[in-house]
């Protein structure tokens, strides 16, 4: 039987990237939430209702995530809040890798860059 020795967690890395993202997030005062619930469950519809009732001058974006369609970016998106989808191409969830690789271009749009 051959023993393979174990040095890192698998999930280090994407531990790494999240800590560093919390960190940048907490420096710059923004005030994040990760929603996540089955397919259908209203999660959109909550963000809906949410950016609804926000004042259009307020700094608000959105990042939302799915397996192939930009369908919920397109409903938030009419809010007049940067949003941007991750398309996660059979992947169920999104890692922060994806979060990173995004936020650059939607702290862009939303101009308060917290991205490196």
């Amino acid at each position: 039987m051959t023993r393979v020795a174990v040095e890192q967690k698998v999930l280090s890395e994407n531990q790494r990237i999240a800590t560093d993202l919390r960190e940048r997030f907490r420096q710059n005062n923004i005030f994040c939430l990760n929603l996540i619930s089955s397919p259908g469950s209203g999660k959109t519809s909550l963000l809906e209702r949410t950016l609804e009732a926000f004042p259009r001058d307020m700094r608000v974006a959105v990042l939302t995530g799915d397996i192939q369609t930009e369908n919920d970016a397109r409903r938030l998106a009419r809010f007049g809040f940067p949003t941007r989808q991750i398309t996660t191409g059979g992947t169920c969830h999104l890692d922060a890798r994806m979060i990173e690789k995004y936020l650059a271009d939607l702290c862009a749009s939303c101009h308060r860059c917290i991205h490196p």
